[in-house]
């Protein structure tokens, strides 16, 4: 997140020299985000916040975005979310969990493309257990 330089004031905690951190398993893992955010129709995504119901503060917040038939909700934190359906189209969804730490995807089922939905992301809620939901148009 900085080229941080022994001798320096680091922002964020930052204790490794750049040039180690670039060795980092979360650099490495960036190409789970590259291929994450390359797998759906990149031109026609907006940022969309009112996907998220009663979002959460601070690293509970659920950041989210979506084009027509498809959307992407990230959460820090793992802890469990409400979706507000029908903000793409189509009648039903297909979701999945997405692992940034691994770049797989866990098939969640299909679900009726209206109201809210409760998602709640694999394992325990605490900070560094992220994961995206990956919704898609199933029609």
């Amino acid at each position: 997140m900085q080229f941080h330089v022994p001798g320096q004031k680091a922002a964020y905690w930052a204790h490794i020299p750049w040039q180690t951190a670039v060795d980092a398993p979360g650099a490495g893992q960036m190409r789970h985000l590259k291929d994450l955010m390359l797998s759906r129709p990149y031109q026609e995504r907006v940022p969309d916040q009112a996907l998220i119901v009663d979002n959460g503060q601070r690293y509970d917040r659920v950041a989210a975005t979506r084009g027509d038939r498809y959307a992407m909700a990230y959460s820090y934190s793992g802890k469990p979310f409400r979706v507000q359906m029908g903000r793409i189209g189509g009648g039903r969804v297909r979701a999945a969990w997405y692992d940034p730490r691994t770049g797989k995807t866990q098939p969640i089922g299909s679900f009726p493309n209206r109201g809210q939905q409760l998602f709640t992301p694999p394992g325990t809620a605490m900070p560094g257990n992220d994961w995206v939901l990956l919704l898609d148009s199933a029609d």
